[in-house]
């Protein structure tokens, strides 16, 4: 499995840690988990009614239930709405999966008896079942969730399938707009190396919580230059895309994917210098010489990396600042013992007893790279 220690993920979800930082923290990754959405269990009435509709009009061949709660919020809606036996007529022709027991139960009670579930009890693996099969043509109805779920969704159409999203929860902004708040400004101040994003809700709110904040040119211009954005699935692509930028995108919806994707992509966007033969590579809480991983705070990080997109120039400690965000309000001496804790960094690792960051007198600082 690649290593990947020294680089940071906020992961972006609706839940307070997801089970892609599980995965992420295996290759030796640190993570910082983030509740961008809050999924209530109450449908929205109006949106149930019209994707019934939808679902009555033409046959259908593929049902996914992903639980008995969710069931029984659609079909309060639509018995209200006047299409229950309609819709069990549709649902008795289709091949019916459900996540669980407790979702299978549902469906008997509505007199179905042909049901198929997965031994893991999760909805993912109905999805799965669906896309290893051919789907050109197929039509699905899938009562879903979660945004990754609609995630999968979006993939069955890409395979050829049309899908009717029964969506039985609200997606709605977290409760405490700090969390947003904070982490815009760790975006901004590069002490992130990727931001993972995991449905269409929580880049949303991101992108909002930015612009309210006044930040989101900031945070846009993080995530084109130095903050891989990967996504999920193309829905969660999407509002990034509408401002111009190319997000890498998991080639399915699946967590392992996603973790792939970072995984390539998180090399190719650190900045990487050579020093005396020796490959450095500088990361958002960390500097790696060879396989070596040395941890560095993040001031001193900010000052490293500012010097080494430009090794060998002479940069002053007012251009250090305004190179980098996290010390636009501080003096020159704050810079300067930055200098001197990233040089004790090195200290017994093998660029110790080389002068990588060199004083110019009444001038700056250059690395010498």
């Amino acid at each position: 499995m690649e290593d990947l220690a020294g680089y940071t993920v906020a992961i972006l979800s609706d839940r307070r840690r997801h089970d892609l930082a599980t995965l992420l923290e295996a290759t030796s990754a640190r993570t910082i988990n983030v509740q961008a959405v809050r999924s209530v269990a109450q449908p929205v009435a109006e949106a149930v009614a019209v994707a019934t509709r939808a679902c009555v009009t033409r046959p259908v061949h593929e049902v996914i239930v992903s639980s008995g709660l969710g069931l029984r919020a659609w079909l309060r809606v639509v018995q209200q709405i006047g299409h229950l036996d309609a819709l069990i007529d549709r649902m008795a022709h289709a091949r019916l999966l459900a996540r669980d027991g407790h979702a299978a139960d549902t469906l008997r009670d509505l007199g179905l008896s042909q049901i198929w579930a997965t031994a893991s009890a999760t909805t993912e693996d109905l999805f799965r079942y669906l896309l290893a099969q051919p789907m050109t043509g197929r039509r699905v109805v899938a009562q879903i969730e979660s945004e990754p779920q609609r995630e999968y969704c979006e993939a069955l159409r890409r395979d050829g399938a049309t899908v009717v999203e029964v969506i039985t929860n609200r997606f709605l902004p977290p409760l405490r707009i700090d969390i947003l708040r904070r982490l815009c400004g760790v975006i901004i101040r590069r002490q992130v190396d990727a931001v993972a994003l995991t449905g269409a809700t929580v880049t949303e709110n991101l992108l909002r919580q930015a612009e309210a904040d006044g930040v989101l040119d900031e945070v846009l211009n993080a995530l084109t230059a130095d903050v891989v954005p990967a996504c999920l699935g193309h829905l969660a692509a999407e509002p990034l895309r509408a401002f111009g930028l190319s997000p890498y995108v998991a080639n399915g919806p699946a967590l392992p994917d996603l973790v792939k994707v970072l995984a390539n992509q998180l090399p190719e966007w650190s900045l990487q210098l050579d020093v005396q033969g020796h490959r450095v590579e500088i990361r958002s809480r960390a500097v790696v010489i060879g396989h070596q991983v040395i941890p560095v705070q993040p001031g001193p990080i900010s000052v490293l990396r500012a010097l080494a997109r430009r090794p060998g120039w002479v940069l002053s400690p007012a251009e250090i600042r305004a190179a980098a965000p996290s010390w636009a309000d501080v003096d020159d001496h704050a810079v300067e013992m930055a200098v001197s804790r990233l040089r004790r960094a090195f200290d017994g690792t093998p660029l110790d007893g080389v002068d990588l960051i060199q004083t110019v007198m009444k001038r700056g600082y250059r690395l010498a790279a």
